[in-house]
């Protein structure tokens, strides 16, 4: 019985925080003091629920951490000093077009898969400075120290 709460309630999250036009990629989950949400050149403080969009970049301070959810049920969360962008973000499924690039610029980072994945092996894919992951429904941490 607790599971399916749990899992209901990620469900209700998933859905109120991300409800609405189809460029926003997802939703903040959880935010500490010292993340960021970095849009057009412009940093703002990341809040519970705020919408992200496809080139978003989270970013964290050495004491910041973040969540995110994504549209199609993707979950990504970024420990401290880490900088990280939504470089791509697309979820039609009833079109067939289905794909997700992240770009990991420094920092730590968690990532579940969502149904991009599940639905389409090989369209997610995360991005580093020293080469690139391909994502096939799964879970993963990435922790990339000392890189510039």
């Amino acid at each position: 019985m607790r599971t399916v709460s749990k899992n209901l309630l990620s469900i209700v999250i998933l859905v109120s925080c991300c409800q609405g036009a189809e460029e926003i990629a997802g939703c903040i989950k959880m935010a500490t003091a010292g993340a960021m949400v970095v849009r057009a050149g412009q940093e703002l403080p990341a809040t519970e629920g705020m919408h992200l969009l496809p080139n978003d970049v989270l970013r964290t301070s050495a004491n910041g951490r973040l969540s995110a959810i994504l549209q199609d049920g993707t979950g990504i969360g970024l420990g401290p000093s880490t900088e990280l962008k939504i470089d791509s973000f697309l979820y039609q499924p009833a079109e067939g077009k289905l794909a997700l690039v992240l770009r990991l610029f420094r920092g730590v980072m968690a990532y579940f898969s969502g149904r991009i994945a599940k639905l389409a092996p090989g369209s997610v894919t995360v991005e580093t400075p020293v080469g690139v992951l391909g994502l096939r429904g799964t879970h993963v941490a990435v922790s990339l120290g000392g890189v510039q």
